[in-house]
């Protein structure tokens, strides 16, 4: 009867491709920026934390700005609706909503969005998105691309302000004598300044209004 034989050792695994070790990465990255903010995320944090050396993280992004980028790209993947509105401005007021839960949704999403300025698929998807918007409300050329950029930055900044918020703001805002040395600042309800949600639809609708009176041949009254 034959000696059995022991059975082969297993091989050894394969590395994961490129694409699926970096989406790892840049998913790992986001948690530590969600548990400590961005001021926790370090390359080194983000080798131990995928029990890695430092050396098998820069294979994979030359730098943290590189990181960075691509976690950008993560957020900016959820921030594009799946629907279309025939109205321009419901499209623009559809993406402009989704764009600011998508940072929202990402502790300091917006500083990671706002310090990156990779041209990448999914910021590039989001920009063509815009511009043909406008194109379709009438703008053209440079007035659709700032058209864009003016919706971009405003749902940028809301955001970043939001995410910048701390917990003793509103109290801040009444410091003693406050209404006595800013008398037109406090004959307003200063308070609603961190109403973010009826805000960010306010100044939306400025932006819109706006963009309609700029409208190339329209008809003025």
């Amino acid at each position: 009867m034959p000696k059995r034989q022991d059975a082969s050792p297993p091989a050894p695994t394969s590395p994961p491709p490129p694409a699926t070790r970096a989406h790892a990465l840049v998913t790992a990255a986001l948690r530590i920026v969600d548990e400590g903010g961005l001021e926790a995320l370090t390359m080194r944090r983000l080798a131990d934390a995928n029990k890695l050396q430092l050396p098998a993280i820069y294979r994979v992004f030359s730098n943290k700005q590189a990181l960075l980028d691509e976690m950008a790209e993560a957020i900016l993947a959820k921030a594009l609706p799946d629907g279309n509105e025939q109205d321009w401005e419901a499209e623009v007021t559809l993406v402009a909503r989704q764009l600011r839960q998508a940072l929202l949704a990402q502790r300091e999403g917006a500083r990671i969005v706002g310090g990156s300025y990779a041209a990448k698929r999914h910021s590039l998807t989001l920009a063509e998105r815009l511009v043909g918007v406008m194109r379709r409300a009438g703008f053209n050329g440079v007035a659709a691309l700032w058209a864009t950029s003016t919706v971009f930055c405003y749902v940028l900044g809301e955001a970043l302000e939001q995410q910048g918020l701390t917990d003793d703001a509103r109290d801040r805002l009444a410091f003693p004598g406050a209404r006595q040395t800013y008398p037109q600042l406090f004959s307003t309800p200063v308070e609603e300044i961190l109403n973010f949600d009826d805000r960010f639809a306010f100044g939306l609708g400025l932006i819109l209004g706006g963009l309609r009176e700029q409208i190339p041949g329209k008809d003025l009254p």
